[in-house]
């Protein structure tokens, strides 16, 4: 996992090529504006935007990915993301969906929390579990953000 924030002059140190580039790039764009849906941004990266109400991290489940990437960056509103850097027991999760790349579980081994504020982003990398869009300080809020795959082989 790596955690970043777009508005740090040196946001880009350290990450790799295909990370920073995508991070370059989003600096690029008027968050804010953009369309809610899916983004082709290459042939193979994608982006998802979404708007959501966050809501408490027990109601939701967890998911990790095994072929793509996520970079999550928070555009407005506030969020708790919990997660974990412990490779996880695959049992405790729903079988692997192939087409959409997923895989769910109600808790997370070994978790942590980071509370993200706009322009944040975290990359998960496959088989970090994360849960998204949990309350920050048990307040639902609307949050806008986005979520770029990019697929594990351009790392």
């Amino acid at each position: 996992m790596i955690i970043g924030d777009l508005t740090r002059a040196d946001f880009k140190r350290d990450l790799p090529k295909a990370i920073a580039d995508m991070c370059e790039y989003l600096n690029t764009l008027d968050l804010e504006g953009l369309e809610l849906g899916r983004h082709d941004i290459t042939e193979q990266v994608y982006m998802n935007v979404m708007s959501f109400d966050t809501a408490p991290a027990d109601s939701k489940q967890a998911e990790l990915h095994h072929k793509y990437i996520d970079v999550q960056v928070l555009i407005s509103g506030k969020e708790n993301i919990e997660y974990s850097v412990t490779y996880p027991t695959l049992s405790l999760y729903t079988e692997y969906n192939e087409e959409d790349d997923y895989r769910l579980t109600p808790e997370i081994e070994c978790k942590s929390t980071l509370s993200l504020r706009p322009k944040m982003f975290v990359v998960f990398l496959p088989y970090e579990p994360h849960k998204p869009g949990c309350n920050v300080d048990n307040q639902s809020v609307n949050l806008k953000k986005l979520v770029v795959k990019v697929p594990v082989d351009l790392i």
